[in-house]
């Protein structure tokens, strides 16, 4: 077996045996992929602690063909994210990043966008408390980066802007987007966008473009996808009624994607919630 080595972000991890670990890493040349790391839980020199969810590592192993998990050698620590861990806003927004990255691919998928938004999030979150707008530009940015990119801007039947829509515009996930007035019936689901909420999935949008042209064509930081750009131009857009309205159309698009259901929601949802008060005063 060839060594071979690739920068990674650590999912998920699980104890396996007396001393060794299972670990789940999204990588930036093999994409998901799973491993085991002998000895784990006792080598600092191999393994420094380097091993845990969100870590950011570069990571040497070795891989049979067709095997279900790779063998790991090695994790150098790339970059700390040391105030994740601690504030629980922080926590939850990281661990609903990694859930996301995890269940929106398949093992040895490769693709190395959705490796460079998890890393310019996560990046982010370690910056500073996620606002309103954190986890929704991650989240379309994500759905962007594994090939669901949805219309939020236009009609997918008409193609005219929906900006500028007198007639309620409904959110149709299976259709790929929004519908206008006009070419709305009575029986195609989804849900109806208020104008502001409209807007600002259009604002989202348009910043998540932005950042995939600037990573593909060349700003001099080809190795982030970082739509984090406007966000405090989109958090102004989202008051309560709105950000709830945001979250919950992104939901309904995200969820037909995901290999199972979001447990990061399920159980810190509350804490997302309380953390993105627009009452908080900024740090």
């Amino acid at each position: 077996m060839r060594l071979e080595s690739t920068p990674a972000i650590v999912l998920r991890t699980r104890e396996y045996g007396e001393s060794d670990k299972i670990v789940t890493v999204l990588s930036r040349t093999a994409g998901k992929f799973s491993g085991i790391a002998k000895g784990a839980k006792r080598s600092q020199r191999r393994f420094p602690g380097t091993l845990e969810i969100f870590s950011h590592v570069t990571l040497d192993y070795r891989r049979r063909p067709h095997a279900e998990l790779a063998f790991l050698d090695r994790a150098v620590l790339v970059h700390p994210w040391p105030r994740i861990l601690g504030s629980l806003e922080r926590f939850a927004a990281a661990s609903h990043v990694v859930e996301i990255a995890d269940k929106l691919t398949a093992e040895s998928e490769v693709g190395d966008d959705l490796y460079a938004l998890a890393v310019a999030a996560l990046s982010r979150i370690d910056a500073s408390e996620p606002g309103p707008a954190t986890l929704r530009l991650f989240e379309l940015a994500a759905l962007t980066a594994s090939g669901y990119r949805p219309e939020l801007v236009v009609c997918v039947v008409c193609r005219h802007a929906v900006g500028d829509e007198r007639g309620p515009v409904r959110l149709v996930p299976p259709l790929g987007g929004v519908l206008c007035s006009g070419c709305r019936t009575r029986d195609e689901g989804g849900m109806l966008l208020s104008p502001a909420a409209l807007e600002c999935l259009g604002l989202l949008q348009r910043a998540v473009a932005r950042a995939v042209a600037a990573r593909r064509y060349g700003n001099g930081n080809g190795a982030t996808l970082d739509p984090f750009a406007d966000e405090d131009e989109a958090s102004r857009l989202l008051a309560p009624r709105v950000a709830r309205e945001v979250a919950a159309s992104l939901d309904l698009i995200l969820t037909p994607h995901l290999r199972g259901r979001l447990r990061s929601l399920e159980l810190l949802g509350p804490v997302l919630a309380s953390g993105f008060s627009p009452e908080r005063e900024p740090e």
